[in-house]
């Protein structure tokens, strides 16, 4: 547990049209992507880890078994950001934070996350990335403060916009894991980040 309590979130409600199949269950050697993320913030010390799913997902067995607190996203057309919103909306009012990994980015590694928790914990940072060779990728946590922002603006751009606008509160964590920055969208991404490993 840590000092103050920071919940996983697993944005996974995604169509995957480009993959054809569910990118949850994709496999990085023994274990699927979901159970990747799943260990990846567990690891990292998150209270509640929440997964996102889709109304049609056929994963939610696996989802419970790995304990993990299920919201469904019953849009298919909906973007990231809604599928945070839902999480949030669901949140203990104690919470300080969320880590959030979308399901795709399965070679992030545990010290990663950790690295992020901790940067958190030790200073007043409303916002934390991680940076591979000066560039930014997943997971984003985000502190409470940015809630009701994330809940109440229109981000054009999803996180993305909001991470611009709050440039100046940004910290950074950087990092040696390149997977924070390989998003496996194609069967062309998979046989290439994962198959050649």
């Amino acid at each position: 547990m840590t000092s103050t309590p920071v919940d996983g979130v697993i944005l996974a409600a995604g169509r995957s049209a480009r993959m054809e199949q569910p990118k949850a269950l994709l496999t990085v050697g023994p274990d699927t992507f979901l159970e990747r993320a799943a260990q990846t913030l567990r690891q990292a010390g998150c209270r509640r880890i929440w997964v996102v799913a889709g109304s049609d997902a056929t994963w939610l067995d696996l989802a419970a078994g790995l304990g993990l607190e299920l919201v469904i996203n019953a849009e298919p057309s909906s973007e990231q950001v809604d599928s945070l919103r839902l999480v949030l909306r669901a949140l203990p009012p104690d919470t300080a934070g969320v880590l959030v990994l979308p399901v795709d980015l399965p070679l992030v590694q545990e010290q990663t996350a950790t690295a992020m928790m901790a940067a958190f914990q030790a200073a007043p940072c409303t916002l934390v990335l991680p940076f591979h060779n000066t560039v930014a990728g997943h997971p984003v946590l985000l502190g409470s403060a940015l809630f009701d922002e994330v809940l109440n603006t229109e981000l054009e751009e999803g996180i993305r916009t909001l991470i611009m606008s709050h440039a100046r509160d940004l910290c950074e964590v950087k990092v040696d894991d390149p997977g924070i920055l390989i998003d496996i969208d194609t069967p062309d991404d998979y046989s290439r980040s994962i198959e050649q490993q």
